[in-house]
């Protein structure tokens, strides 16, 4: 039996949060752990087979986060997983009743409002070089080779602004979980 398996670009098929979060817990019931959430775990994140564990886990952006934002979260018996850019992985073994670090209606917007516009930005970003490179293409005087990559250059960045338009959509359906 394998000890280890890799995930591939798991924070984009579960974008919202909430599923995120779902996702890891029966990785868990499963008895796959991970290993180390690092900023590479957003393409490939690794697990190792172990014990099956109740864990509630939580992914939290936090672009800014106070000098006390790890010490907060440990005092309350949470254990520190791992961060891929500003998302904080956190998680806490339970029986019983499933522990809620967002458990008010506010502060989960909050948190999915913030995801929202991080992908947003991406979004933006990418939606502007597709502009760009396709108005490249078709306005400047150059070789043809070269009109090729922009072409080529837009409809990469069309395809991925396009897939995170997608994301977007699913996160501001989902604001409230």
């Amino acid at each position: 039996m394998n000890s280890t398996k890799l995930c591939w670009w798991t924070p984009f098929k579960y974008a919202v949060p909430a599923d995120y979060e779902n996702w890891f817990e029966e990785q868990a019931l499963e008895g796959w752990h991970p290993v180390k959430v690092s900023q590479w775990s957003s393409f490939a994140m690794r697990f190792k087979k172990g014990e099956p564990k109740r864990y509630r886990y939580v992914v939290d952006l936090q672009p800014t986060p106070r000098k006390d934002y790890k010490r907060i979260y440990e005092e309350f018996g949470w254990e520190f997983v791992g961060q891929m850019a500003s998302a904080y992985v956190w998680r806490r073994e339970y029986e019983g009743e499933r522990p809620e670090s967002f458990s008010d209606m506010p502060s989960r917007r909050s948190r999915n409002r913030r995801f929202f516009w991080a992908v947003a930005a991406s979004f933006i970003m990418l939606a502007v070089g597709a502009l760009a490179s396709a108005g490249a293409a078709v306005f400047a005087p150059t070789a043809p080779e070269k009109r090729l990559e922009l072409i080529l250059s837009a409809a990469f960045c069309a395809l991925v602004a396009a897939a995170l338009g997608v994301v977007m959509a699913r996160i501001r359906k989902n604001l409230d979980r």
